[in-house]
C-alpha cells in the first residue's frame, strides 16, 4: 500500500532566500580577551585569588560561541594571578552520564588537556553537601577539592520554565555540578518548580562550597558574543536575573505566521536543550506557554549536529524526521538525558521517512488544505541561527516591506538527487 496515493512527487513552491535583521552588538575575539581581563581585575574579583590556589573552571555541554577562547583566557588570567587551574566538566548527565562521554563532549568544542594547557578532572563522584527542603544536594567530588570554583557559563532562557532564573550561572551550579546523581534528583522534582528550586539550591551550595566568581556570556540574536561579564556569589541572583532580561530581549525568533511546514536542517544540544528551541518553535513536552511564536502544522527535521553526539533530545517535538537522521541517534545518549529530566515526550519517535524528498512530500500533501506550491513554507539550519531563512513565494509576498526582513532576488526550488536528498 502505498504511503501517499498520489506518490512522492510534487510541484515545488518557489524558495525565497530572506535576511533577517536580528539584535545585540558583536564582540571581536580580542574584544572578548579584554573583557575578561578587565573583569578579572576588578578589586571584587582580583582579591578573590591567591598564588597556589587550585581553581576549578566549570564547563558545560551548551554550544557557547567562543568556548574554548573563554576557557583558554580564563586560565591565562587565572595562571597569571599564581592559581593553579584544572577543568571539571559540568554538564549533569550529558555525554552519556560517563566521564569518557563528557570528555568527549569537551574535545568537540575544542577543550583538551593538551590545547587548554591544564588538566580536565571527569570524575562523576559527588558528596551531598546536605538537603534542602528535604532533597539532597548533590555536588561534584571534584570541585569540591578546588580552593575556588569558577563557572564559565551562558546565561539564556531555559526551554521548559520561566523565571527570572533560567539558565546560567545558578542552574550550572545545581544540575551542571550535580554530574548524573544532583542532575536526576533534582529533575524529579519537576521543572513546573525549577522558577523557585533553583534559585534555593544555588543559594545553599554557595554557602556550602567554595563557589567564587563566574564567568557570564550573553549571546545577541546571531548565536554571537555580545556581553561577557564575571558573576560574584553575593550577586548571583541580582546580576543572573539582569544577564537573562537582556537575553531575553535578543533572543530570535522566525517571526512568521501561521506556517504550514517547517523545515529544520539540524536539531542538537548544541542548539537547544530541547534539540530545537521551544522559544522558536512554540512546541514544547512541558505545558509551558512560549509568547511570539508561530502556529505550525508540520515540523520535518532532516539531521542531527555531529557536536550532539547522536544526543537526539527533541525529537520527539517533530512530526517527521529522514531515516539519515534516525541512524544518527545514539539512544543510551538520549535516554540517558531524557530519563534524567523526565522528559520522555521530548525522545518519542516520530514518522520516518527514507529521504528528504518523501519527508517533504508527506509533509506538504497529506492533510494539507492547499497545494504544494502554495504553501507556507519555511527552512531554517535550526532554532539558533536565524538570520538567513528560505521561505515560499506565499510568505515572502507577506513579509515585503517588514523592515525587519530583506527579501532578495535569490531563489530556489525543492530539488533533489538521486538519492532523494535535498540538492541545497
Amino acid at each position: 500500500m502505498p504511503i501517499l496515493e498520489s506518490g512522492f512527487s510534487f510541484q515545488s513552491p518557489t524558495m525565497f532566500k530572506v535576511q533577517q535583521e536580528l539584535r545585540g552588538a558583536t564582540l571581536s575575539r580580542n574584544e572578548i580577551r579584554a573583557a575578561l581581563a578587565r573583569e578579572w581585575e576588578r578589586p571584587d574579583i582580583a582579591s578573590r585569588i591567591r598564588p597556589g590556589m587550585r581553581v576549578a573552571l566549570g564547563v558545560g555541554s551548551r554550544g557557547i560561541n567562543h568556548l574554548a577562547l573563554l576557557v583558554h583566557t580564563t586560565i591565562e588570567l587565572l595562571r597569571a594571578r599564581g592559581a593553579r587551574p584544572f577543568i571539571v566538566p559540568a554538564m549533569g548527565s550529558h555525554g552519556g552520564g560517563t566521564a569518557a562521554g563528557q570528555r568527549e563532549v569537551l574535545q568537540a568544542y575544542g577543550i583538551t588537556e593538551e590545547a587548554m594547557g591544564v588538566p580536565i578532572d571527569d570524575r562523576m563522584d559527588t558528596v551531598e553537601l546536605g538537603t534542602v527542603d528535604g532533597v539532597p544536594v548533590y555536588f561534584s567530588r571534584a570541585a569540591l577539592e578546588a580552593d575556588l570554583i569558577v563557572p564559565i557559563c551562558r546565561v539564556k532562557p531555559h526551554t521548559s520554565f520561566k523565571a527570572s532564573i533560567e539558565s546560567g550561572y545558578c542552574k550550572m551550579l545545581v544540575i551542571g555540578f550535580g554530574k548524573h546523581r544532583g542532575a536526576s534528583t533534582i529533575h524529579r522534582l519537576g521543572m513546573q518548580h525549577f522558577g523557585t528550586v533553583i534559585p534555593r539550591v544555588a543559594t545553599f551550595i554557595r554557602d556550602h562550597a567554595p563557589v567564587g566568581p563566574g564567568v557570564a556570556v550573553v549571546e545577541n540574536g546571531r548565536d554571537e558574543t555580545a556581553v561577557v561579564e564575571i558573576i560574584t556569589p553575593e550577586r548571583m541572583l541580582e546580576d543572573e536575573a539582569r544577564l537573562l532580561a537582556l537575553a531575553k530581549s535578543y533572543l530570535p525568533t522566525i517571526g512568521i505566521d501561521p506556517i504550514d511546514v517547517l523545515i529544520v536542517d539540524r536539531i542538537g544540544k548544541n542548539i537547544s536543550g530541547a534539540g530545537m528551541d521551544p522559544n522558536v518553535t512554540g512546541r514544547s513536552d512541558t505545558p509551558v506557554k512560549f509568547p511570539d511564536t508561530p502556529t505550525i502544522r508540520r515540523i520535518v527535521v532532516l539531521g542531527l549536529t555531529e557536536e550532539t553526539h547522536g544526543n537526539a533530545t527533541g525529537i520527539g517535538l517533530a512530526d517527521i524526521i529522514t531515516r539519515r537522521c534516525y541512524e544518527q541517534i545514539d539512544w543510551p545518549v538520549t535516554y540517558t538525558n531524557v530519563v534524567t529530566a523526565g522528559s520522555f515526550q521530548a525522545a518519542k519517535i516520530p514518522m520516518i521517512l527514507d529521504t528528504d524528498e518523501q519527508a517533504l512530500a508527506v509533509a506538504l500533501k497529506a492533510a494539507s488544505p492547499v497545494e504544494p506550491p502554495d504553501a507556507r513554507v519555511v527552512r531554517i539550519a535550526d532554532t539558533l541561527h536565524l538570520e538567513t531563512l528560505w521561505v515560499s513565494s506565499r510568505v515572502a509576498e507577506d513579509i515585503r516591506g517588514n523592515p525587519r526582513f530583506t527579501v532578495t532576488d535569490e531563489t530556489r526550488t525543492l530539488s533533489f538527487d538521486a538519492s532523494g536528498n535535498l540538492t541545497w
